[in-house]
């Protein structure tokens, strides 16, 4: 929808004013006092009227605030394009309601034509005034979002029977103020007041016990007077019937002509009955089974509301699809993605100790290597054995020396001989020091190897026992992660085992998506089956009646019951008048009208006789006049006495109906507000989905403090509480209002979007929000008409 022209005849302070618009943004900049709020609430009452109740604030109603100010005619013109066909509402307004002027034209025909009616705006926007200024329309200091029953109504999808759930706030307050007239416990209440009573009442009755002896007697008396006065009321009684008798033949007369008059109503009646019958071929519906079809029509669009939110898009069929490919084998259970989990636990930790290990290994072998490189080595003594050997040779030589003189000089050569001799005995003297040393240093060797050979082994053990664990860790890790991967291949998932976990996460995520889809895939096939059989009742009742209902159902059996209800009255004046005849036969045979029986005393008599009873009945009057008024003072202490038995007993009983019905209304209004909140949670997902989606964009900021409520209330979550936004300063109320005010709309119009007017909505906000305002407005602009008004130019968005 989308506006294309406005002509202002007259209409507060501007007069012969023509503006178009088009498409995306109109931003209307001009200074303050030009009448840019006059033009926005003119568009708005093209559409609604006049608000006939006085604005809070206002110093007078809407009429008058903008009845034009230099006179001439009052009203304009607006064009817009609505459904394919472009249409111009005329409307000029008189001093009240009643005498305004409404005309809507075909722009296509240039005729006028009853598309609409003068409440054209709730028509087509299926909101009431109210509800349109808290929504589509935003007017300056006015951004604050909350919801009606128009709003929830159209949020609900239920722009067709809105009744119900437009009546909840009129109905909860109607309740309320009931229980607060009802209520035992204020002062005011009507069962407090009536307790009050109740116990007055009792305390009077203790005091009337006296004249009911007296009473009785008189009454006595006054019932034999009484008897004698209904027997002369008989006797006269005879005579007027006598008299009557005199006349009697043009009352037979009169009464002939009166059952004419029957008999030609009855025909008249039986022939509108015929008429209307015709429109039944088989057979007229009872209004039950009416209230059972519309239920059913109410039924049948609810369920097609459920399909259309629960029905799986085109993106979801196919992930559905692939999703239910992929578990074709079996879809694992919790228990296995909790098996799974705790094996992912358990190869975590493996990872850890197998680290852990490897560095306790690598500490120990490094000991090892340090204390071997630290272990002395065997010393080797070889100056002695060579010194010794020295000796042993120089010995020698000298005892061979001494030998070789001795045979060739003939002589003995004895100090050579006791030197080498002595040389020897020291040779053999160092040997057998180097002998006794050897011995010692390879046993401090031996003891050295069997001490080396000990700590090897001391330090060898943790080493192999560590060699172990590793094992045995490395084993269970692999073991893990076959076991793992054998769990993803049975759903054809290869991957490395670094990013096991995350393959199994996105499985198990997956699997959740796949029990959401599937679930709501069998509620769709669910209503689906329950919309189709609804649908089947509903054709057959047509069939039953002799009618083809078509695709538009509802409305058929609207205009059969319509037509049944035209065909009732009918039927209802036909038996009527039918009874009447009866009656009048019944009450006047044949034979009386008839009837030649004549009466045998003259007038003169029969008036004569009635007097002297007359008479008679006065005398017996006056004594019974008597008798009640020695009665009135006895009686009306008696009277005083029933009168309050009576209110105390209508009391009680009033009491006991009110409490019952004090109970009623308060388990009512409880339940009215579980049924509402029932059905607001079924729109508060794109609600509050679309607030986040503006907030962002305003704020440039998460909306995670922020909390929309079943009543389109926005409240801040801020230290585990919601806090109310009277609190905030007018420009954040006025930026969550804005972002709850489109976001409103774009649950509310899902099809066909309306025009939006906003009147300088950002005048409480500092430059960013402005500027992030602006950036809004141009994007939505891409999918709706906005009328923008502003006196500012920091407030115009770039480009205009």
């Amino acid at each position: 929808m989308r506006l294309i022209a406005c002509h202002i005849e007259n209409f507060g302070k501007l007069s012969d004013f023509r503006m178009e618009f088009g498409q995306g943004l109109n931003v209307i900049h001009e200074a303050n006092a030009w009448g840019k709020s006059t033009l926005a609430a003119f568009l708005r009452v093209m559409f609604y009227g006049f608000d006939p109740k006085r604005e809070p604030g206002a110093f007078d109603k809407e009429r008058n605030i903008f009845r034009p100010w230099q006179g001439g005619p009052y009203g304009g013109e607006v064009d817009f394009e609505y459904g394919g066909k472009s249409y111009r509402i005329s409307r000029t307004f008189g001093r009240t309601e009643k005498t305004d002027v409404f005309h809507l034209y075909d722009l296509g025909t240039n005729l006028e034509c009853h598309d609409f009616s003068s409440q054209i705006g709730g028509e087509i926007f299926g909101l009431d005034a109210a509800s349109f200024k808290r929504s589509v329309f935003i007017a300056q200091n006015d951004c604050e979002c909350g919801s009606t029953d128009a709003i929830n109504a159209k949020l609900g999808n239920l722009a067709e029977n809105t009744n119900d759930i437009n009546n909840f706030e009129s109905a909860q307050k109607r309740i309320h103020d009931r229980m607060n007239r009802l209520s035992p416990d204020r002062a005011t209440g009507t069962m407090k007041k009536r307790t009050n009573r109740i116990t007055l009442l009792s305390e009077e009755l203790k005091g009337f016990d006296a004249a009911e002896r007296s009473a009785e007697e008189i009454a006595e008396r006054l019932e034999e007077k009484q008897k004698q006065r209904r027997e002369l009321s008989e006797i006269r009684s005879q005579y007027a019937q006598a008299l009557k008798l005199a006349s009697e033949e043009s009352r037979r007369e009169s009464l002939q002509a009166s059952y004419d008059g029957i008999v030609r109503e009855l025909e008249e009646k039986r022939a509108v009955l015929e008429q209307y019958g015709a429109s039944f071929p088989k057979r007229v519906p009872e209004d039950e089974e009416f209230q059972e079809k519309n239920r059913q029509v109410h039924l049948l669009g609810g369920l097609k509301t459920t399909l259309y939110n629960i029905g799986l898009t085109e993106e979801e069929e196919e992930q559905y699809r692939e999703l239910k490919e992929l578990f074709s084998a079996g879809q694992p259970t919790q228990e296995e993605f909790g098996a799974v989990e705790e094996s992912l636990d358990a190869l975590a930790r493996c990872k850890d100790e197998r680290a852990q290990l490897e560095t306790k290994m690598t500490y120990y072998e490094a000991m090892a290597i340090k204390k071997e490189e630290a272990s002395p080595a065997v010393g080797k003594r070889t100056g002695m054995l060579f010194f010794g050997a020295l000796l042993a040779v120089l010995g020698a030589a000298g005892i061979a020396a001494s030998v070789l003189l001795a045979v060739l000089q003939n002589n003995k050569p004895v100090v050579l001989g006791v030197i080498s001799g002595v040389l020897l005995v020291m040779a053999a003297a160092l040997f057998a020091a180097r002998a006794n040393m050897r011995a010692k240093e390879k046993r401090r060797a031996v003891i050295q190897v069997q001490k080396r050979e000990e700590e090897r082994r001391r330090l060898q053990e943790p080493v192999d026992e560590l060699h172990a664990q590793l094992a045995r860790v490395v084993g269970q890790t692999e073991q893990l992660n076959r076991e793992l991967s054998a769990f993803l291949e049975r759903f054809h998932i290869a991957c490395d085992a670094d990013v096991v976990r995350n393959r199994i996460y996105e499985l198990r995520n997956r699997a959740q998506i796949y029990d959401q889809l599937r679930a709501r895939a069998q509620r769709s096939e669910s209503v689906k089956e329950d919309c189709g059989q609804t649908r089947e009742s509903l054709l057959a009742f047509g069939e039953e009646c002799g009618i083809s209902f078509g695709e538009d159902i509802a409305a058929n059996i609207s205009n059969l019951q319509m037509r049944a209800a035209e065909y009732r009255p009918a039927r209802g004046a036909y038996e009527e008048a039918l009874a009447k005849k009866r009656s009048f036969e019944e009450a006047h045979p044949a034979e009386e009208l008839a009837s030649t029986e004549k009466c045998p005393y003259s007038l003169d008599e029969l008036n004569r006789m009635i007097r002297e009873v007359d008479e008679r009945i006065e005398e017996v009057r006056g004594t019974i006049a008597q008798y009640s008024h020695q009665m009135e003072d006895l009686q009306e202490q008696l009277d005083m006495r029933d009168e309050k038995e009576q209110q105390l007993a209508i009391c009680r009983k009033e009491q006991e109906s009110e409490g019952h019905a004090y109970e009623i209304l308060s388990l009512t209004q409880e339940y009215l507000q579980r049924a509402k909140e029932q059905f607001a949670a079924r729109y508060l997902g794109p609600i509050e989905n679309g607030f986040r989606k503006y907030y962002g964009m305003l704020s440039g900021d998460t909306a995670e403090e922020w909390m929309v409520g079943s009543d389109i209330a926005v409240k801040l979550k801020e230290q585990g509480e919601l806090r109310e936004l009277k609190w905030l300063s007018a420009g954040c109320q006025d930026l969550l209002g804005i972002c709850m005010r489109f976001a409103l709309v774009d649950a509310m119009y899902p099809q066909e979007k309306p025009f939006l007017v906003l009147d300088d909505p950002y005048v409480n906000m500092d430059e960013e929000k402005v500027r992030s305002g602006n950036e809004l407005l141009l994007q939505i602009s891409e999918e709706y008409q906005i009328v923008y008004f502003t006196c500012h130019g920091s407030r115009v968005a770039n480009g205009y």
